[in-house]
């Protein structure tokens, strides 16, 4: 759904750019996350931290994956 791609960019965003998981508390992302949609409710911290461990893990897999192939 749309809120799963929402925390999927934030992730992205996050990791990309090495900012600190507490940004999703920041009043002014917040306000840019909730322009248009005021009842957007942001991950927290916590979530950020585990879904950029989570998606790290992953690709740390794929590359393993393709090193050992070539």
């Amino acid at each position: 759904g749309s809120k799963s791609k929402d925390r999927a960019e934030i992730v992205r965003w996050v990791a990309e750019s090495m900012r600190p998981f507490n940004i999703v508390r920041d009043r002014g992302f917040e306000c840019l996350m909730k322009t248009g949609r005021p009842e957007y409710k942001l991950p927290s911290p916590s979530t950020v931290g585990r879904d950029v461990r989570k998606v790290f893990a992953r690709v740390r897999e794929r590359v393993a994956r393709w090193l050992q192939a070539s």
